[in-house]
């Protein structure tokens, strides 16, 4: 998962309050969900801080690569469509959101925010390659 710097930090790193209680402590609680493998709980706790600061694109493009972890492509696909919408210069979600369209065959949507990422300044083989994979394994 990336982070883009807008979700404010607490010294020392990633302190949770139990039972999270702001966006921030979802946010962060799914951050470490994720860093442990575990998407589910990441997208929960991403969608409790998406709830409390519905606004912020960190939260949205975490919760998109999470649904796209899941194989819940269409979800993530609205995620990074709101990311895009808050932060429209954003290349990992135009990347994210190609290969979510790639999973379930829209080629020319796909296409479409390849470019647009590679515009950005997405890495052009390393985008090439994961549609191309996502692609052979929707065969």
């Amino acid at each position: 998962m990336t982070s883009s710097g807008d979700m404010p930090r607490k010294p020392g790193g990633m302190d949770i309050s139990f039972p999270p209680k702001t966006a921030e402590d979802f946010f962060n609680r799914g951050l470490k969900n994720a860093q442990l493998g575990i998407p589910d709980k990441a997208a929960a706790d991403f969608e409790e801080a998406a709830w409390l600061d519905p606004e912020n694109n960190e939260i949205q493009f975490n919760l998109g690569v999470a649904y796209l972890s899941m194989g819940d492509f269409e979800q993530a696909i609205n995620n990074f469509t709101r990311v895009i919408e808050v932060k429209p210069c954003q290349p990992d979600a135009y990347g994210n959101r190609a290969v979510a369209f790639a999973a379930i065959g829209e080629e020319n949507k796909s296409d479409a925010d390849v470019e647009a990422a590679i515009r950005l300044g997405a890495p052009p083989d390393g985008l090439a390659a994961v549609i191309d994979y996502v692609k052979s394994q929707r065969n």
